[in-house]
């Protein structure tokens, strides 16, 4: 029934309706999806694969190559949100120039604004750009930097959860 309701969405009204009832992008719909942020040449898609329910929001944080403001209160260049749907989930956005830069993706379940921490890490899922990972700490930026320097860049960030959450 929520498929045909989609449908019937994407059909009548176009993409963003269809994503706004819970519609995945296919291939195709991902070339025309609206993107995040004010228009500019740099179009940046990243995949979130792995978000675990629908509650809250799939958050991602955009960061540029200053390490001073890698993953600073307010470091970021700027921040995205959309609802969050299970399974894998695409959000656009534009990137302000070609440069190298670095996403922190993370399911916001109680959408709360936060990634909330516990004594042994975050206990909402959440996952880098180049899906890097480190024991105990978060990753060096250099790790996570990828080129933005076409018109449109493609990254997918795998979600990894708390053993409990």
């Amino acid at each position: 029934m929520l498929f045909q309701y989609c449908k019937a969405c994407l059909t009548a009204l176009g993409t963003a309706a269809a994503l706004a009832c819970g519609a995945r992008p296919s291939a195709a719909s991902v070339e025309t999806m609206p993107c995040h942020g004010p228009p500019t040449p740099y179009r940046v898609l990243v995949t979130v694969e792995g978000v675990k329910t629908n509650h809250g929001v799939v958050v991602a944080n955009l960061y540029g190559p200053n390490r001073r403001k890698w993953l600073a209160e307010n470091g970021w260049l700027a921040v995205w949100q959309d609802k969050a749907i299970p399974g894998d989930e695409t959000i656009c956005f534009y990137a302000p120039g070609a440069g190298r830069y670095a996403v922190v993706a993370f399911h916001d379940a109680n959408a709360d604004g936060d990634l909330n921490l516990g004594p042994l890490g975050p206990k909402e899922g959440y996952g880098f750009s180049n899906n890097v990972r480190h024991f105990l700490a978060p990753p060096p930026l250099s790790s996570a930097l990828f080129t933005v320097a076409g018109s449109e860049t493609r990254l997918t960030i795998r979600l990894h959860y708390p053993p409990i959450s």
